[in-house]
């Protein structure tokens, strides 16, 4: 028998977990590959970890708000195999995939009317099938296509009759300008009008379809013709009585931005370039170079968007820049290819929902894991493209095998410190009255034992799932082995971001939300992104002695960067952060909370009695005690799309190095930061590893790549 490939993944995020359970997840696999996870600290997830507090009912605390998108096939594929062969009892908490989420279409944008902040609800329309169906995604061209229809169906449904009627009927001066605006066509689209806007549409939705059916550019001419002049009409003709009524205003945005994104994708020609070839310029410059209204550029939709993925350069909110390749990437996909909900919601933390059967799933495949191994450095042969060594902080001894998951409620969970009765008397001791965190690599612990990684001793390959973030620390001399390594590190940037939960004693609409379970984004700044989670408290354990909450809200957004980072262990510099985080909290809760939620405040501050407790706290102390976190070590720093830096992204499976493979959403997939990017990373890491083909759905081609792929 061939001796089995002997794989080491470093980190524990949502990429080095996927390729764990790929990797494992077949006998062939099995038979192949010996797969050990490094992980620093106690916990599993990464950006995606969450904790209980044993200490304050065993609530879930997340390291953010996490929400996943309807469209995310393959981490939603990766799930439900993992929840089938995890096999938990019928009846068992989140037995299945299907108990582990819950359809999240309720989306609010928050926008400013007369310097008044006021709601802007959506309800996405539920779609057939479930994420991770099958089917193929639409080409660049068909999602030309797709735009133009979704443009026609809102002006065929106009919310306000008057202006509807406008747009349906046809007038004479309309009709004139569209047939001499036409007049040298020679396709045959004059008759498809009728004199209205709507009619024009019709024609530029025939033509798209003609352009791809012939492959005559001439009919994508006409197409701009017939979309340029009916909006442009449009915004001469009806945009007071737009203006007057507000339905119609928010329609005008959604359809003035789908307008410049066809637009754009025409005239620059990205049906046949591709997405990638926009790379270069900031999404909403992009959409204002193609005709996009000042007041669309601005609006509410727009910047919630941004938010979405914290794109604001240096974590300042004054900042904001995307590129547009991924921009109109991830949007396109997240509106016209979701399946089921736009939105989903896990129905615990997503530690629980996802690492810990994740987890428990790659060991029941045999799968080793070492907990408190942290990464120092990865060391590459001298004079050779290949990996030598990996040296590693074993931060404490444990007195057996690490067992890191607790029950709670029935459900296995993961704790929010380390269990120390599984540790070493000596460790523990020290570790509680340090109060070191194990997840800071700055946090002046010295308590660990290094030991070096071997290559043909400890392993043969590589995977490296630790954000870029991280890697000015832990791969210098892979960077000045590599000049690719040196542009990836110093071009792709990090910030940090922050994230808020509050219990309440009430529910929330007694405190005056105007909907249910919604997710919001685009408020105020830095705190934009918020969601009502209170669907999670029955998986908490609140004592019958104090006040249970009745609802729970995350909120999360951008943190900005400090002036600089700790050259060595400094453990002020966490405290620091989490200080700033609490008090960043209270300033935007006092200004931002009365519009969400109005019954919370008592005159100008909080309501302190109204927030849930487990420690009997009275006063100020009560917002104390709730959740407030500063993700500011550098695995934890989101990884930002900023313009004109996707080419500096390396491929999973072509690093550079003979034996290494990278996993994680820092390498090129075309989406961005998102939990579907780490999987595809994952994923496309263990095909490489296993030259197996996964099926992986809707990763772009990097057109920049040169670097020799891994052969095995």
């Amino acid at each position: 028998m061939t001796a089995r490939k002997r794989v080491a993944i470093l980190g524990g995020g949502a990429g080095s977990m996927t390729a764990a359970f790929y990797l494992s997840n077949t006998p062939e696999m099995r038979e192949r590959f010996d797969v050990t996870v490094y992980q620093m600290g106690w916990r599993l997830g990464g950006k995606g970890a969450n904790g209980r507090r044993a200490d304050a009912a065993q609530r879930i605390e997340e390291h953010g708000l996490h929400v996943w998108g309807g469209f995310y096939a393959n981490a939603f594929r990766t799930v439900r195999e993992c929840y089938a062969q995890l096999g938990r009892a019928p009846g068992s908490p989140l037995a299945t995939a299907e108990d582990a989420f819950i359809a999240a279409p309720h989306v609010v944008w928050e926008e400013v009317v007369d310097d008044q902040w006021v709601h802007w609800p959506v309800e996405v329309p539920t779609t057939p099938g479930l994420p991770g169906d099958g089917g193929e995604l639409p080409t660049e061209h068909e999602y030309i296509e797709l735009l133009l229809a979704w443009i026609r169906d809102q002006l065929e449904s106009w919310p306000h009759p008057g202006i509807r009627q406008e747009l349906a009927i046809g007038t004479h001066a309309f009709a004139s300008t569209i047939h001499s605006a036409l007049e040298d066509a020679e396709h045959g689209i004059h008759d498809l009008f009728d004199g209205s806007a709507i009619s024009a549409l019709r024609a530029a939705i025939a033509s798209a379809q003609t352009a791809a059916d012939t492959g005559d550019e001439r009919h994508y001419d006409d197409l701009l013709v017939c979309l340029d002049t009916a909006w442009n009409w449009v915004r001469s003709a009806l945009m007071k009585d737009i203006l007057d009524h507000t339905e119609s205003r928010r329609l005008f945005v959604m359809v003035d931005l789908a307008v410049a994104m066809a637009r754009g994708m025409i005239r620059d020609r990205i049906f046949e370039k591709g997405f990638t070839s926009v790379d270069g310029v900031d999404f909403t410059d992009w959409l204002g170079s193609h005709g996009a209204d000042n007041a669309s550029l601005q609006s509410a939709p727009l910047r919630g968007f941004y938010d979405y993925f914290f794109a604001y350069a240096n974590g300042d909110s004054t900042e904001p820049r995307m590129s547009a390749a991924m921009g109109l990437y991830h949007l396109l996909r997240l509106v016209f290819t979701f399946k089921c909900s736009l939105f989903f919601k896990m129905t615990s933390g997503m530690g629980d929902a996802v690492f810990g059967p994740l987890y428990q799933t790659c060991v029941k495949n045999g799968v080793q894991f070492r907990f408190f191994h942290e990464v120092l450095e990865v060391v590459p042969v001298d004079g050779s493209m290949s990996i030598d060594a990996i040296r590693v902080n074993r931060q404490v001894n444990t007195k057996s095998e690490y067992s890191p998951l607790v029950v709670v409620n029935g459900l296995p969970s993961w704790p929010s410190e380390p269990l120390f009765d599984q540790l070493s008397d000596d460790d523990a001791a020290r570790l509680r009255a340090s109060k070191c965190d194990l997840e800071d690599p700055w946090s002046g612990w010295n308590g660990g034992t290094e030991i070096t990684l071997q290559r043909g001793r400890d392993f043969d390959l590589v995977i490296l799932g630790i954000p870029v973030g991280a890697h000015g620390m832990i791969c210098p001399k892979l960077m000045a082995r590599s000049p690719e390594w040196t542009r990836m590190v110093d071009s792709l940037q990090t910030i940090q971001t922050q994230a808020m939960q509050l219990w309440w004693t009430k529910p929330l609409t007694d405190l005056g939300a105007t909907s249910a379970l919604a997710t919001g984004t685009a408020y105020g700044q830095p705190m934009e992104s918020w969601s009502d989670m209170s669907h999670v408290l029955p998986r908490e354990s609140w004592p019958p002695a104090v006040t249970p909450p009745q609802s729970v809200v995350y909120f999360c957004g951008p943190m900005k960067n400090p002036d600089r980072d700790p050259a060595g262990p400094d453990p002020g510099f966490g405290a620091g952060q989490k200080l700033a985080a609490r008090a960043i909290a209270m300033r935007w809760c006092l200004d931002f909370l009365p519009h969400l939620y109005p019954g919370t405040m008592n005159g100008g501050e909080i309501n302190w009695d109204l927030l849930a407790v487990a420690d009997g706290s009275t006063g100020p102390a009560r917002f104390d005690a709730q959740y407030h976190r500063a993700n500011y070590t550098p695995s934890e720093r989101y990884v930002l799309d900023l313009p004109n830096t996707s080419q500096y992204r390396l491929d999973a499976g072509a690093s550079g190095f003979d034996n290494l493979l990278l996993a994680g959403d820092w390498v090129f997939t075309g989406l961005g930061g998102a939990v579907e990017s780490a999987v595809i990373g994952g994923m496309q890491a263990a095909e490489a590893a296993s030259g197996q083909s996964l099926g992986i759905i809707g990763a772009l081609a990097n057109p920049w790549s040169h670097l020799p792929k891994y052969q095995g």
